[in-house]
């Protein structure tokens, strides 16, 4: 009961690793200036991320791979099994990837590539590039 007086919503398992401790920060501190945020449960032991985020989501064999900035987040899964539960902002963007639209910083056609911030990308598939060209044709943000 004293975990709902105290607005408990993280513990840190042990042994402690700074990450963790820093995700739990800034949640926190988040929470505390009341900043709305949308989590998105990855995996059975309720891990959550900030949609926002998250840059893309690569499909590799049978996991998922969440790409963050400040870590990537693995888990077994497909995106048969997200796909309906993630924001619309989520789209697929090659057979392999799925990507936060929120995020890109730079769309490059003939690479076919989608840049997010400090040079971080991910690829365009050639059966995906004339929604993604669609999605991005009037933010001007072609190279």
């Amino acid at each position: 009961m004293m975990a709902y007086k105290f607005k408990t919503f993280d513990y840190i398992a042990k042994p402690l690793m700074p990450e963790r401790m820093e995700e739990t920060i800034v949640r926190l501190f988040e929470d505390i200036q009341g900043l709305p945020k949308k989590y998105i449960k990855i995996d059975n032991k309720n891990t959550m991320i900030d949609e926002n985020e998250i840059n893309c989501i690569k499909r590799d064999g049978m996991k998922l791979i969440f790409h963050t900035p400040a870590r990537d987040y693995e888990v077994y899964s497909s995106f048969n099994k997200i796909q309906d539960s993630l924001p619309s902002n989520f789209i697929r963007c090659h057979k392999s990837y799925m990507v936060n639209i929120n995020n890109v910083t730079n769309v490059d056609p003939v690479e076919n590539r989608l840049y997010f911030q400090e040079n971080d990308f991910c690829d365009i598939g050639p059966k995906f590039k004339k929604e993604i060209m669609e999605v991005f044709e009037d933010d001007g943000i072609f190279q």
